[in-house]
């Protein structure tokens, strides 16, 4: 399968579908305005039908309820799911008149249903009004009749996908569709028979593609995310053998400690043993004891690898293939998601698993249990005395399974519903607020396993109803989506029970989340993780996630975990390659073990699993750094452009170069030297900024007062006096340098220490020691105050170490001064 080509196919299919939707709205008067109004007989001089009467009455009522784009848009995808659900079944021969609808038998572009339309049986098909379009010759609209028809007849076994609204939506089936150049056209050009029979996991593929655009258009809007633009901007279609790492490490655990002899252990390549010594698990008896659910499960990816182990598990156990894959979706498997679209792929996904089983599947009426987790709108008076509820329940399709409901509110939905009256009014609330107890009560349970590659959103994006709604209900965790899920997989994963989830590194190490951190390594046990860091999703090519895949036990256990260590590794088809290797050979340098209390010894309890005991020990038994100091997070001007400048552009005799205390700010100069961070660089340098900071900021002050920037000082005491600088911003690995007679900007914090330890401290903070440590505390680009002042300090060979520093010193301010970007420029020295 070339993924380029089917990238640019499934985004020039939406635009396509898109504007083929559109000329139908147009053909058909669903405008803004409308061009008829409701029960129109004629429409742009166009005769209707009863039945198209009564289809485009209900699109008008849709688009009134929804909106003209989102009715569009809606029926684009409808149509696109699917010709790509009818193409599937296509290539693997399951569509239940035998016929291929969008291709021919031999998989060339096509229509095998036309070609043979006198012999096709669908059951919702008209036989003589199919021949006398094949008589006519009108291969168009047969082809058109045939592919509605088709879709009519697998509603009944496939509803998530071939939904009825009515059969309204046939009359925005765009025009030309079987045409080479159309949709169904290239998609036989992108796609071969082969292609599709690999596994339903190209269905995963097509639903991230189809929506790049649209991902793409939200981020670079920089606009606060809306209800609509949620499940756009944060699909992220998870790889195989990550998928299957968390799966097997999870539900394939809990079953191997229940069968400690099962074979299934030999289809599990990223399966890692547990130690002799393991966490205790649930008991289970029979495969049919296993939960296990995805709250955000997108096109349903886990769910089908999860779908492939309970198979295997079921056949172990001795139960007949048939009656397996009802067994799986009606006792195992659970999907919650908030995009209508996505859940309806992953639906069409598993029940493609259960028809390779049973060929009868379709027949037996059976759906997967996929919940979409759409806006109940409620108003106080339909749940009156509960506004919180009833507001959430509004927001429902925004917030989705982080709601974690009560069994006090589910009661009192449905006592709200009993209590409705039979009016006409009544009966539209008590319905919603049965729809509401229902998926309450689904949102209530509690799984085995819970697995998930959750949304990733920074707090930065949400909308305010999300923001102030995530602060309250989950402020240890409030800074992303993603972490809010790791603590909600917890709320539902029964005790001893595991969830496994793809989520961003940032929990592991920023202080935003060292509560959440406590709360895992006092109270849960990580059991695996595999730390992926940058470009483990391939399909989003540039954009650097660091991320990580952990499986957690839910309840605290003295077990040691298992850590790999894949961040070095680039692409993630070689991230999956060096995991496989780890597991097979634990002594390959990058695979860990430890216990999870041993991180209580880091600041701010980091995950610093590949710490050296050394390290550990020094963090356990070290002085902070804050004990020998003060680290100031600088001045804020709120408006550098206005009041910073290089040294060279100003007036040399308004620079106080030589300013030693706070008075010195008021001495007349304008301009004053500051730290600004700067480029990687040890010892000394980096100094070539200065600041208007006359009258001790007043200027600056006023600026931002009379134009609403943020401005921010420091104490009076520390300025102008030596200290420890650094760049707030690396690239990499922090670089500490000696500086005085200068103020401190925000981008380039200072640790102020005894003049007399300035030397030992700074040597200590640019040694080899310090590049481990912060490659523990601090692993992104940026280096805060709070993680110098941290730093574990242990005394010993002050006077040689003083004596270096000093050496270190002069040789690194010799360099820098030997280029004009220094004040204290003389010479070149080669001249």
């Amino acid at each position: 399968m070339n993924d380029s080509a089917l990238k640019s196919f499934c985004t020039w299919a939406r635009t396509e579908l898109i504007k083929g939707v559109e000329a139908q709205m147009v053909r058909y008067g669903i405008t803004e305005p409308a061009l008829a109004p409701v029960g129109s007989e004629t429409v742009n001089g166009l005769p209707l039908s009863p039945a198209e009467i009564e289809q485009r009455d209900e699109l008008l009522r849709m688009q009134a309820e929804v909106g003209h784009e989102a009715l569009r848009d809606r029926a684009a995808y409808t149509w696109f799911n699917r010709i790509v659900a009818i193409r599937f079944m296509d290539a693997c021969g399951w569509l239940p008149s035998r016929m291929r609808m969008l291709s021919r038998a031999d998989g060339s572009h096509g229509s095998e249903a036309v070609e043979n339309a006198l012999d096709v049986e669908i059951t919702t098909a008209d036989t003589d009004r199919i021949a006398e379009l094949k008589m006519a010759g009108l291969d168009e609209p047969l082809w058109r009749y045939l592919f509605v028809a088709q879709c009519e007849e697998l509603a009944d076994c496939l509803p998530g996908v071939f939904e009825r609204v009515g059969g309204a939506m046939e009359l925005l089936l765009p025009q030309g569709l079987m045409m080479a150049d159309s949709v169904a056209g290239k998609l036989n050009a992108v796609l071969t028979d082969e292609d599709w029979r690999e596994g339903v996991t190209v269905l995963g593929w097509m639903y991230q593609y189809y929506n790049a655009d649209v991902k793409d258009e939200f981020f670079k809007s920089k606009r606060k995310a809306a209800a609509a633009d949620i499940a756009p901007a944060t699909q992220l279609f998870t790889p195989e053998w990550i998928v299957r790492y968390m799966v097997e490490n999870s539900l394939g655990r809990l079953w191997m400690l229940n069968n400690p002899g099962s074979s299934l252990r030999e289809r599990m390549e990223y399966y890692i043993e547990p130690d002799a010594e393991h966490e205790d698990f649930i008991r289970i008896s029979s495969p049919e004891e296993i939960t296990l659910c995805d709250p955000a499960c997108g096109s349903g990816h886990i769910l089908v690898y999860a779908f492939e182990l309970l198979f295997h598990m079921y056949e172990e156990r001795g139960y007949r293939e048939r009656e397996i894959p009802e067994l799986i979706l009606t006792k195992n498997l659970v999907g919650m998601e908030i995009d209508s679209r996505a859940a309806q792929i992953a639906e069409l996904t598993l029940a493609m698993c259960a028809r390779e089983h049973d060929r009868r599947f379709f027949r037996r009426g059976v759906r997967a249990d996929v919940t979409v987790l759409s806006s109940i709108p409620l108003g106080e008076d339909e749940l009156p005395g509960n506004k919180k509820l009833a507001e959430e329940l509004s927001h429902l399709g925004e917030i989705g399974s982080l709601l974690n409901p009560s069994e006090d509110e589910i009661d009192e939905l449905k006592a709200a519903a009993a209590s409705c009256s039979e009016d006409l009014f009544a009966s539209a609330t008590k319905t919603k607020l049965e729809s509401a107890a229902a998926i309450c009560e689904k949102l209530s349970r509690r799984f085995t396993c819970t697995v998930a590659n959750p949304p990733y959103m920074g707090s930065s994006s949400f909308n305010p109803f999300m923001s102030k709604w995530i602060k309250k209900n989950y402020p240890d965790v409030k800074s992303d989506l993603c972490t809010c899920f790791i603590e909600r997989g917890f709320n539902l994963v029964e005790d001893k029970g595991y969830a496994a989830m793809v989520t961003m590194q940032s929990w592991m190490f920023l202080g935003s989340f060292e509560k959440m951190r406590a709360k895992v390594i006092d109270n849960k046990t990580i059991v695996s993780m595999a730390h992926l860091g940058p470009r483990a999703f391939d399909a989003i090519g540039g954009e650097v996630v660091n991320v990580t895949a952990d499986v957690i036990y839910n309840q605290h256990s003295d077990a040691e975990g298992t850590y790999v260590r894949l961040v070095d590794i680039n692409g993630s088809e070689a991230k999956g390659l060096k995991l496989v290797e780890a597991i097979q050979n634990p002594d390959c340098g990058w695979f860990y073990r430890r216990n999870a209390d041993t991180f209580k010894q880091v600041p701010g309890t980091s995950i610093a699993y590949w710490a050296s005991d050394g390290l550990l020990s020094a963090m356990a038994d070290g002085v902070k750094l804050s004990s020998f100091g003060r680290t100031s997070k600088g001045i804020i001007t709120g408006k550098n452009d206005k009041f910073i400048r290089l040294w060279w552009e100003c007036a040399v005799g308004t620079i106080g170069f030589s300013s030693s205390s706070v008075s010195d700010l008021f001495s007349g100069r304008k301009w004053h030297p500051c730290t600004k961070g700067g480029s990687y660089r040890k010892w000394f340098g980096n100094l070539d900024s200065v600041i208007d900071w006359s009258n001790n900021g007043h200027s600056v002050f006023e600026s931002a007062s009379r134009e609403g920037n943020h401005a921010q000082d420091y104490s009076d005491e520390l300025k102008f006096k030596p200290a420890i600088s650094w760049s707030a911003i690396t690239s990499s690995i922090p670089s500490f340098r000696y500086a005085s007679n200068c103020l401190s900007e925000h981008a380039g914090m200072c640790l102020f220490v005894p003049e007399d330890k300035i030397g030992y401290m700074l040597s200590l903070l640019n040694s080899s020691v310090s590049k481990e440590y912060f490659s523990l505390i601090a692993p992104t680009l940026n280096v805060n105050a709070g993680d110098v002042d941290k730093f574990p300090v242990l005394l010993s060979c002050f006077n040689l170490v003083d004596g270096l520093f000093k050496e270190s010193r002069g040789l690194s301010k010799t360099d820098w001064d030997s280029f004009e970007t220094s004040w204290d420029f003389k010479r070149h020295p080669l001249v």
